[in-house]
């Protein structure tokens, strides 16, 4: 609750310190963006550290079939992967761990009610998300979107490196590939050394590299981007054209008619 609280309050610092700056010319775009997805990076670590080691307290460390300690890797899509995030954007998110295996007692610690990798991380995105997206006294940090995850709303919350890479290379759409292209690891380690978890992150882009990247030309891809282009492009000239007609609209009332 404390952290969630704290989280909350340095937002509110962030943004208005944002707001100054801007208004007053001293900071461009460039400093917004990597200041809001900064603070994005810092409240998924940070609520991932908290409730990972509350939930290790209890259940212990998930680990690999060898004992390696398993860190959930939060993957930033869209905005927040490609360091755009404004000050009133969602940030999309990924939920993977690399390998499945079952937890294993804290170092020096006592008995466990063990869990399978796949339940610990479960519960653990369970925590995250409203850390980080639920409105309270104090506001929000950012709200949470998980809908690109693997078959979106319907798919479970954290999926292993297998899982997804039967996803991808089965189910894969055209779409997340191009959405992939801006996916990247937010999180930071709490159980593995910064050793292991670059070695889990990698492994994770193993699986995702040859889906985005295909081996030979795909003229299929290409023209699934010139639709998704054009998509695109109409959505912003509708939306373009809503604002024009407020804004006339706004004129009309000021005038009386």
């Amino acid at each position: 609750d404390r952290v969630a609280a704290d989280l909350r309050r340095l937002r509110r610092r962030v943004i208005a310190s944002l707001i100054v700056r801007d208004a007053t010319g001293a900071c461009g775009l460039p400093e917004v963006v990597a200041t809001t997805t900064a603070l994005a990076e810092l409240a998924v670590q940070r609520a991932i550290a908290v409730h990972a080691r509350e939930l290790a307290e209890v259940h212990g460390v998930p680990t690999n079939e060898v004992g390696e300690p398993q860190d959930l890797l939060v993957i930033g899509m869209g905005k927040l992967g490609g360091g755009e995030l404004n000050v009133s954007s969602d940030i999309d998110l990924i939920f993977v761990y690399d390998e499945d295996g079952e937890t294993r007692p804290l170092p020096g610690g006592g008995d466990i009610r063990p869990l399978s990798n796949h339940e610990f991380f479960t519960r653990l995105g369970r925590r995250v998300i409203p850390a980080i997206s639920d409105v309270t006294a104090d506001g929000y940090v950012f709200r949470v979107d998980m809908r690109l995850r693997p078959n979106g709303d319907a798919g479970p919350l954290a999926v292993s490196s297998a899982m997804l890479e039967e996803y991808l290379m089965v189910q894969g759409r055209e779409w997340e590939r191009f959405a992939w292209l801006k996916g990247r690891v937010v999180s930071a380690p709490v159980f593995a050394s910064p050793g292991q978890f670059d070695r889990q992150a990698g492994s994770i882009f193993a699986v995702v590299r040859p889906f985005v990247f295909r081996k030979y030309l795909d003229f299929g891809a290409i023209n699934a981007l010139r639709e998704l282009h054009g998509l695109i492009r109409a959505e912003s000239s509708r939306r373009n054209a809503g604002s024009e007609e407020r804004a006339d609209n706004v004129k009309l009332g000021r005038g009386g008619i």
